[in-house]
């Protein structure tokens, strides 16, 4: 089953909030857009998926579907330390340089190595659209990065995207989180 990266929904909640920032007199349009993502689970016939937009100057635009506690639209004003924090984990060499050919064949040499046996009955997609530093988009989809990263802790590329992952699914804790009222 294809899980396509950006839903019409996540489209139209991401359209109505920059169309309320841009109303906002506080606001300005939101500028570079450093870091898309999604979050997608094959168990959901819902097109209603946890996303996180973060621009460089620091407006982050999260949208929580229904089913979670957090349920919502948030906006949340990252300082210059933390976009800067951001970017030195989006910048990694090893998020960067990711390979998901290579990656697998690590994962397999070590299965190999190892009598335990492992299955994920009901993945979630991580879908990543990072700004690299001469301009491109690098687009990272993989499912079930934090259990990846708990089993196989010798592929540091895990720990990276689990790590980021982690802090945008936490984004409604931040001290600027708004709520977006309809």
């Amino acid at each position: 089953m294809n899980k396509g990266f950006r839903s019409p929904r996540v489209w139209l909640k991401a359209a109505s909030i920059a169309l309320f920032l841009l109303s906002s007199s506080a606001y300005s349009a939101p500028s570079e857009e450093l870091l898309s993502y999604e979050l997608t689970h094959d168990m959901l016939p819902t097109p209603d998926n946890f996303s996180v937009t973060v621009y460089a100057d620091g407006v982050a635009l999260v949208h929580y579907p229904e089913y979670m506690t957090s349920a919502g639209d948030y906006t949340v004003e990252l300082s210059s330390s933390e976009i800067q924090q951001l970017r030195l984990l989006l910048e990694h060499p090893l998020v960067q340089g990711f390979n998901p050919g290579q990656v697998k064949a690590q994962k397999k040499n070590i299965d190999a190595q190892s009598n335990e046996l492992f299955e994920v009955s009901d993945d979630s997609w991580s879908n990543f659209e990072i700004l690299t530093s001469d301009d491109a988009t690098k687009s990272i989809r993989w499912a079930n990065v934090s259990v990846d990263a708990r089993r196989y802790p010798e592929i540091g590329v895990f720990r990276k995207l689990a790590e980021i992952e982690t802090d945008l699914l936490q984004m409604d804790q931040h001290p600027t989180a708004k709520p977006v009222v309809d």
